[in-house]
């Protein structure tokens, strides 16, 4: 290819730019009788101008040299250079650095570092595309890696490269992009974790995906709305539990335009009730279910860049026995917290933090307090941020069967379903958002909400307001589901219900309290770690654990003088004694003896902590 082909196609591309000389200068012995008189006029306008003052031929009009220059087109980007020819300045060939890449802009992520925005033609699908390149890798081997990458063809050579990197630098547009390694609402658009935009209103900013593509082509839809509404979303009519599955799906993005704090629910249960096609269910409104779906076994940073790349989106993480008990409540924090944790930078400092929100849905056969029943790391915190729903409803998850012969019928065909129907529910839903959906939301919260019974605690009511914001958002996506109105929320409020009944209304860490005095004292309080009040014999036994005194209540039940040690090792636990005997205090189990201190004193024999009966008095925070 020569010059003159290059600038010619360029010239075709920039109508209305100024025409560039190509080659070598133009004498004055070439031009043409034509142009010569055209000159003459030229020339005397230009002399009565000079005459009249009004322009200054020496001061303001420099002699033409050409000048070193690149050009991108539909052959790729060349850089065309000067060289001297006898005496004369002409143009060098072309040097073709790589396939054609356009530049549309520069960008700056949350942590101010600089981009170049480019746009190239896919080899394989033909489709342009655009991506952002860091400035800080430009010239570098990762930067042409990065090209090669996606497909674009860098030439070899250290001077090609080097000319290269002085394009993408400095030539293009300098229009304003945004660049996010993070899915979710930016400036108007939500961005799949793919790195697709949607824009509701059309009226959003310029954005660009720079985060975890890994799973691009699973968040590609497949098939029609109509076909998942058909074969996946009716049976939610009548089933609380995939009520629920789908509500978590379109609660996702609502949470940054609500100012709602991420959250989580951890459905549990037999292995063949349908736990996990409920998740799938869910995923289905956003993606191919069998490829988003991740199961518990990983790390916590790994859940961490995982909910980074989900951010204001939908985390499915399955069967979660498979977790190693430390990562559960690590992820559970920083999931739920929004943030990962501190890190050094190479150069000194710390790492800018990550930051999202999501909405996690969890499937296991146990509840996660239950793995770790025996360690010290599942809190109120924790059990506030993933309540857990038995799973269980009828006939396994479902309450329904529409037809089918049976649950796992039903669960095949939800399963095949997904497979063949997915993604286009969440994209949908999406461009139904607008200005009036947070108000919208909100009302239907409050909706939610007054249907509630009284709630004894703060725990409890954070709780019911994410349940509340999952119903809230079933019903504002009917539109979308094709379900009846109030059949959504009233399939959330059963979930609801259910959690209740289980965890119930007070604060969890009592519940925790007075459930572990009351395994201490099935295991023990008949047991030979108890002798006789009146036993005069010493005791020699290590397990030794207090004294029992037969019919001392009012009611006629034994009291239990528990040994300080045994207290708190054995029934305290992990937490503050003054915090345990308040609570077991209040429901009416352990005495208070007058004056300050909790202990009572037993003649000859010390002081001692005093349980009135093997079991504490039925109260609301007792029963299960």
């Amino acid at each position: 290819m020569n010059t003159n082909e290059i600038v010619s196609e360029n010239a075709s591309k920039s109508s209305g730019k100024r025409p560039v000389l190509m080659g070598s200068i133009v004498k004055a012995s070439q031009v043409t009788p034509a142009r010569e008189t055209l000159a003459d006029g030229i020339n005397a306008a230009i002399t009565e101008a000079e005459s009249k003052g009004m322009i200054d031929i020496a001061a303001e009009v420099e002699p033409f040299a050409i000048q070193p220059r690149y050009v991108c087109n539909g052959k790729g980007v060349f850089y065309i250079g000067v060289k001297t020819v006898d005496g004369e300045t002409v143009e060098a060939e072309p040097m073709r650095l790589a396939d054609p890449i356009e530049l549309v802009g520069s960008g700056t992520d949350a942590g101010g570092h600089y981009y170049r925005v480019i746009q190239y033609r896919d080899k394989l699908t033909r489709q342009s595309k655009t991506a952002a390149i860091p400035s800080a890798d430009i010239g570098s081997s990762n930067g042409f890696q990065r090209l090669q990458a996606w497909g674009i063809t860098v030439y070899s050579g250290r001077a090609k490269r080097e000319r290269l990197a002085d394009y993408l630098q400095t030539e293009g547009s300098k229009e304003r992009y945004t660049i996010t390694n993070k899915a979710g609402w930016h400036d108007g658009a939500y961005i799949l974790p793919s790195g697709e935009i949607i824009q509701p209103d059309k009226q959003g900013g310029k954005v660009i995906y720079h985060g975890d593509k890994s799973q691009a082509a699973a968040y590609q839809s497949s098939g029609s709305l109509e076909e998942w509404q058909a074969e996946i979303a009716q049976y939610a009519a009548g089933n609380s539990r995939l009520c629920l599955a789908l509500g978590v799906a379109f609660a996702a993005p609502l949470l940054p335009l609500i100012k709602a704090e991420s959250g989580g629910f951890h459905l549990y249960g037999d292995s063949s009730d349908g736990k996990t096609t409920a998740a799938l269910v869910s995923l289905s409104v956003w993606a191919n279910p069998e490829d988003t779906k991740v199961t518990w076994k990983g790390t916590s940073h790994g859940f961490d860049n995982l909910a980074a790349a989900r951010n204001d989106g939908l985390l499915v993480l399955d069967e979660i026995s498979q977790a190693k008990r430390n990562v559960i409540g690590d992820t559970v924090y920083s999931v739920m917290n929004g943030t990962n944790k501190i890190q050094g930078a190479k150069d000194g400092g710390n790492r800018a933090l990550s930051r999202w929100r999501v909405l996690l849905l969890s499937t296991g056969e146990k509840t996660p307090e239950a793995i770790l029943r025996e360690t010290e790391d599942w809190n109120a915190g924790h059990a506030t941020r993933l309540p857990s729903i038995p799973a269980f409803a009828r006939y396994g998850i479902y309450d329904t069967l529409h037809g089918h012969a049976g649950g796992a019928e039903l669960s095949e065909h939800l399963q095949q379903a997904a497979a063949h129907h997915h993604g286009t529910a969440g994209r949908a839903f999406v461009c139904l958002i607008d200005e009036n959906t947070p108000a919208q939301t909100k009302e239907r919260i409050n909706a939610f909400m007054a249907t509630l019974p009284e709630l004894g605690s703060g725990q409890a009511r954070r709780v019911a307001l994410r349940f509340a914001l999952v119903a809230a958002a079933i019903e504002l996506a009917a539109p979308v589901t094709g379900l009846p109105a109030g059949v959504g929320m009233a399939g959330v409020k059963q979930c609801f219900d259910a959690w209740l009944a289980k965890a119930g209304a007070g604060k969890f860490e009592d519940r925790r309290i007075i459930k572990q005095g009351v395994d201490f004292m099935q295991l023990h309080g008949d047991s030979l770690r108890f002798i006789g009040w009146n036993d005069q014999q010493p005791y020699t036994n290590h397990s030794h654990a207090g004294y029992r005194k037969e019919a001392a209540t009012k009611d006629g039940e034994p009291q239990y003088w528990i040994i300080p040690a045994v207290f708190e090792a054995e029934i305290c636990q992990s937490f503050e004694p003054q915090k345990v005997c308040t609570v077991l205090h209040e429901i009416g189990w352990l005495v208070k003896p007058s004056g300050k201190g909790w202990k009572q004193k037993k003649y000859g024999k010390g002081r001692f902590f005093v349980l009135e009966g093997i079991e504490p008095p039925e109260t609301d925070d007792n029963q299960e």
